[in-house]
């Protein structure tokens, strides 16, 4: 058993990487930020500690103590008011983490990326049949979007950190969906617009889907066996929109949409959906900007490194899928009688029977 500090434990990710700590016999040290409250951690027998990703000091102060470190909190958004705040904490927070962890003498650090700074390598880089692993590097030939553009820039300050001598693995989830995404995330903002019926257009593009607590397993996995240096893709189903789509169509009844959005189309209703966010609503629009972008420069990755280092094996699709409509249904994500209809599906209640058996 090893004391293990976890960085936004108290967010969708975060706790379940400290529930699976806490399965595995580890003792945790739960670091919370006041921007999201800690209801996900109730009953858990952990240490609550509150800190502020962007105090150097709050952070040197908050994992003192810790024998290993994850470092899963981020700030997961397409859209801010104000975007120097996703910086503040994607690469400003990395930064004190790492620093921190390599003053005290952390033994391991796993940090959570994405596979947004991910690329197939670049011997043939616009080939989209091409998987994208742990050899890509993030192509910079094309802006990304705030939030893709902060993750690149904190794996370089990890990647740095790891070149001092701090022993680091970095982890890259994929679309992570499932329980516990409260806010909800981008990922899980589709799960909802579709239940709700709101989804009339799609945009075709590259998904891979994967249960959050799948990849807080892989998380646990990196810190337990994953040589330090090494990079793993926490990921499950490659599937196309079209293909996800009629997956939550046969779960939830609710037909699937028809009509392609083009692409440029969509970058435009970004454009102007955000100009009204910034200038009149100041609310978060439903299409942004970079949405579009990472429709556009969507890939499928493969996962083989995770499963043959690691042991990862993760839930198929429609397993992932069905859990994911499970909770958005019932905790209040869509109108009562939509959800009840839904709940009710015979396919629905066969999908999760499926992943329990």
């Amino acid at each position: 058993m090893s004391r293990v500090t976890v960085t936004g434990a108290n967010g969708f990710i975060g706790s379940h990487i400290v529930w699976e700590l806490l399965q595995r016999g580890h003792e945790v040290t739960a670091l919370v930020g006041a921007d999201v409250d800690d209801h996900l951690l109730a009953g858990l027998p952990v240490k609550v500690r509150d800190f502020d990703l962007r105090d150097r000091a709050s952070v040197r102060s908050a994992l003192d103590g810790a024998e290993s470190v994850i470092h899963s909190a981020a700030c997961y958004a397409f859209w801010k008011a104000d975007p120097r705040e996703v910086y503040r904490i994607n690469v400003d927070g990395t930064r004190h983490v790492m620093d921190a962890a390599r003053d005290l003498g952390v033994r391991k650090v796993v940090y959570t990326s994405s596979t947004a700074t991910l690329s197939p390598i670049f011997r043939i880089p616009d080939d989209r049949d091409v998987p994208g692993d742990e050899e890509g590097v993030f192509d910079m030939r094309r802006f990304r979007g705030h939030y893709k553009m902060s993750k690149a820039m904190a794996e370089i300050v990890a990647l740095r950190a790891a070149a001092r001598g701090l022993p680091l693995v970095i982890t890259h989830p994929t679309t992570v969906i499932g329980a516990g995404d409260c806010r909800p995330t981008p990922s899980g903002s589709m799960i909802q617009h579709y239940i709700n019926g709101h989804m009339k257009v799609y945009v075709e593009m590259a998904q891979n889907v994967v249960d959050v607590r799948d990849v807080a397993t892989g998380h646990v996995l990196a810190l337990e066996k994953g040589p330090a240096g090494e990079r793993y893709v926490l990921g499950g189903d490659n599937l196309s929109m079209r293909e996800l789509l009629a997956i939550l169509a046969e779960l939830t009844g609710i037909p699937a949409p028809r009509i392609a959005l083009p692409l440029p189309l969509l970058q435009v209703v970004g454009q102007v959906m955000e100009w009204i966010a910034d200038t009149i609503t100041h609310r978060e629009p439903a299409a942004t900007r970079e949405a579009a972008l990472h429709a556009r420069d969507s890939r499928y990755v493969s996962i083989e490194k995770a499963r043959r280092e690691l042991g990862y094996a993760p839930r198929p699709a429609r397993t992932v899928l069905a859990d994911a409509v499970r909770f958005f249904a019932s905790e209040g994500y869509c109108k009562p009688g939509a959800a009840d209809r839904i709940l009710r599906r015979p396919q629905l209640d066969a999908a999760l029977h499926d992943a329990s058996a």
